[in-house]
């Protein structure tokens, strides 16, 4: 009996080489993601901004929620859009950040939770690599 395995065909290698492509791509757009909304919501000029209102904009595959804000940057005030807001924070005032003329909210929650499930599953790109470029096994052992 002989342990000869049958030749893959070529659609099942491409199938299964795309989805190992993209196991190995899921955790890295989570954690590049999760620190893009980190350092947008955390770098900046800080203020306090009162959210006024918000507006959903309900279409025929989608929904949005715009949210308005009132804050004070260097002895004028100002009103705008927020992003990252939501309508339970309407008639609050919450901390904010102004940066490039845009008011982010400092919400802390999507980005811990994109760092939270990519961090863990970079451990499979790092396997992959680790197993893909490390030498050959050393006979000598």
């Amino acid at each position: 009996m002989s342990d000869t395995r049958p030749a893959e065909s070529l659609p099942m290698k491409i199938v299964v080489n795309l989805l190992v492509g993209v196991v190995l791509l899921i955790p890295l757009v989570l954690v590049g993601s999760g620190g893009w909304l980190l350092y947008q919501r955390q770098v900046g000029e800080r203020v306090e901004a009162e959210v006024i209102d918000c507006r959903f904009d309900i279409d025929y595959r989608t929904s949005s929620q715009h949210c308005t804000a009132r804050w004070t940057q260097d002895g004028v005030e100002r009103t705008g859009p927020i992003q990252a807001s939501g309508d339970h924070e309407v008639g609050e005032t919450v901390t904010a950040t102004v940066r490039d003329g845009q008011l982010y909210s400092r919400s802390l929650a999507l980005p811990l939770v994109l760092l939270g499930l990519g961090l863990p599953f970079c451990y499979f790109p790092y396997a992959w690599a680790r197993q893909k470029f490390s030498g050959p096994p050393d006979p000598a052992q």
